[in-house]
This record gives C-alpha cells, structure tokens and sequence, in this order.
C-alpha cells in the first residue's frame, strides 16, 4: 500500500477533549458555504468558516454529538447539540442578512431527552419526505424524533418541539448510526452497528394521517422492522471489538446494477475493512492499525468512479479506498481523538473543497483541504511497449534509472 502527502492545511486551537461524534462539517448557517462544527467536553461549541473562529458559544454541558441538517422541514439547516445529561439543543441562523453576511447563530430551543446520547444524525427515516432526529445512546438504544411546529405556522419553523417517534432496543453496544438506502426500490433503513462486524437493520413503515399537524405523539408512532446481520467473514477475529459502519455509498458506474443499489463499508477496531452490497461481502481486508471511524467522500474526481471509502485509527493513520479494493494510506503525526471528512468552504467565492479533519489529543485541529487523488493504482516507472528500442530487461532498467536518477557515475 502506498502513502501519500497531503500538503495544503490548515490549523487551529481548541480547548478541551472532543467526542469522535462532537465534530461535523455542513452549511450550518445556509450562506451556501459549508463549515467546521466541534463540540468540547468543555462546553464550548465553535465554528470556523473559512481561515478563521467564526462563532463560539460557551457554557453548554459536555457536548457528546452534534449534527447538521433540515430537522424543521422547512428547506434551511439547523445545528443540534445533544450533551452527555440529556439536554438537547437546538440553534438556527435562518436566512443570510441583506448585504449578503451570514447571521450568527441563536439558540432557539432546548429539551431534556434521555441522557447518554452519543451518535445523531438528520435524515428521512421512512420515505416520506420529512427529516427526523436519530440519536443513538450509550444505553444500547436507538430513538428518532419528528420536529412539530406549533399551531402549524411555517412562518416561524422553530417554534415547535421534538415528538419521540420509536424507541429500539439494541443486543450490544452501539457503533455508529447510517441511513442506507436498501434493494432495488431503494427504501430507507438505519443501520446500526453492532460488536464484531455485525449490524441491526431498521426499516421505519409510515402510518397514513389525514392531519399530521395536528396529531399528537402518540398518532405520530411508526411501525418498523428490525433485522440482525451477522456478516461473516475470514478476517473478524474478535466479536467483541467495537465496529463502525457507513451507508449509502454511491457504487462506481461499470458496476451499477440499478441506479438507486448502494453499498455500505463496516470497519472493527481490530482493523478488519469490508465493503458489502446486498448483504453479499465483495470484499475484505485487514490492516495493522485499530480503526475508530469511518466515512465516505470522493477523492478521485468523480468519472463515474463512485465514493471513495475513508478509515481512521487512533495513531493517525488514514486508509483510503476506492470500491475496487485499490487503496493508499495518510499518516498523520499525532494521535488523534476525533476525524470527520467531508466539503469545507477555504474561500467564500470558490465551492466547498474536499477536506479531511482531524483533533488531536493536543487541543489542535488539522483540516487538510483540496485532498485530492489523481488514480488510486501504482503505474510502473518501467518503459512498456513500442519505444523505438529493441531492449531486454537489464537494458531498460538502466535506461529507468538513468532517466530518474541520471547518468550513472
């Protein structure tokens, strides 16, 4: 496997620990432009947009997760904060000012959920086109919850209140939470991960509702189906380490089956990599180093190639793959508490650029941006084929080295 160097960076300082689920990039302030979010243990949640701190709000509980995302349904993001005693909190920038600034965020709700939350992300659950909070806790359970807006004025989005939906009871300890989208009618479902390389599937099943404005938590209850998922594999050798799991990876173009087909990556702290489609391993790999998170992005351009797969461990080692198993690594000189990848905004009239972050054990914050990667495959420095010279072997190694290294002495 090859290394790699990554040379644009960026960094800053941060007071505190961070959760591995405290951190977050999106367009937390709908100006188009996407940003840096982290949550301390200390109670601090900063922003960075762009070069520099944009926003810090100070005094809100350890932070344990934070996600980004549509939770009112009203077409702009809003920033969830959940912290470790079961405050949840709610911030929301709304519309960009008249000159064309980014407005600050205020806090526009907060309620008491269930402590012990700490993984949460936004998405739609059950197809029926409306977001839902998911968090998933130390207690080994899952819980989603539906954002009712108050008297049903969409004027003002944020004044409502989370309505609990479902509530899963897991075997093991929680990993990580993904949406995939699953089969050839390309319904919803939540994967949650389980110890080992193992997985609860979650598939949610709407109930109809003449008046979903007016009906109260008990109305708004959805049925579901869980499934367990034992993946086997040649390489897992703990079933007890923990496993980390991403969804709704977009498969390279020669190898679509349908358009709405995806495939999802699991990872174990054992260091064990798989890519499954269908429930059908296509491939697996293991690697040296005690993987803790895991993430998808596209580092190759695009071309039809699909998303790439991206893998971190505790020492700073990075693998990245593409989905025919092709793969280089990154190794980062600390030891790191949290990674995220995703789009970040450097300047504000260019699009958001692929980046990596990491936070490291030493209050730091490394984002390195426009990661990109030319070809995931090695070519030989040997001259093949047709060069206008009858050479054998020896004759074209020098003729290698005398083109790297020039004239031998």
């Amino acid at each position: 496997m090859r290394a790699v160097c990554f040379v644009n960076r960026l960094e800053f300082e941060l007071s505190g620990n961070v959760f591995p689920n405290a951190m977050t990039l999106g367009d937390v302030d709908n100006d188009s432009h996407h940003e840096l979010i982290l949550g301390s243990t200390d109670g601090n949640l900063s922003i960075f947009k762009a070069e520099k701190k944009w926003q810090t709000i100070n005094g809100l509980g350890m932070i344990t997760a934070v996600c980004v995302g549509d939770l009112f349904n009203c077409g702009k993001n809003a920033l969830v904060l959940v912290c470790g005693d079961g405050w949840c909190q709610i911030f929301f920038a709304g519309l960009t000012k008249s000159d064309g600034t980014s407005r600050k965020l205020a806090l526009v709700h907060v309620q008491r959920i269930p402590a012990n939350t700490k993984v949460a992300l936004i998405r739609d659950i059950d197809g029926d086109g409306c977001n839902e909070l998911v968090l998933g806790l130390t207690d080994r359970v899952v819980r989603s919850y539906r954002w009712i807006v108050q008297n049903a004025d969409m004027s003002n989005p944020e004044n409502g209140k989370l309505l609990c939906l479902n509530k899963w009871e897991c075997t093991n300890q929680i990993g990580t939470v993904t949406l995939h989208h699953y089969g050839e009618d390309g319904a919803p479902c939540l994967l949650v991960a389980q110890p080992g390389g193992t997985y609860m599937k979650i598939s949610c099943l709407i109930r109809e509702s003449e008046d979903a404005a007016n009906i109260d938590s008990e109305d708004l209850l959805t049925s579901s189906l869980v499934d367990y998922h034992p993946l086997a594999s040649s390489h897992m050798r703990n079933p007890n380490v923990s496993t980390e799991i991403v969804g709704d990876i977009e498969p390279p173009e020669v190898a679509k089956k349908s358009p709405k087909i995806k495939r999802y990556a699991v990872a174990t702290l054992d260091g064990t990599l798989m890519l499954v489609e269908d429930e059908e391993i296509l491939w697996s790999i293991q690697v040296d180093h005690q993987l803790f998170s895991l993430t998808k992005l596209s580092l190759t351009g695009g071309n039809g190639g699909g998303d790439n797969i991206v893998a971190c461990s505790w020492d700073g080692q990075t693998y990245i793959l593409d989905q025919e198993k092709q793969s280089v690594r990154f190794q980062l000189d600390e030891h790191v508490c949290g990674f995220c990848s995703g789009y970040y905004s450097i300047t504000l009239d260019h699009p958001p650029s692929p980046c990596l972050v990491y936070t490291t054990f030493t209050n730091k914050i490394y984002v390195y941006y426009d990661v990109k990667i030319p070809g995931m495959v090695m070519k030989s420095c040997v001259p093949y084929g047709n060069i206008g010279l009858k050479l054998d072997n020896k004759q074209r190694r020098e003729l290698t080295e005398w083109i790297l290294y020039g004239k031998k002495k």
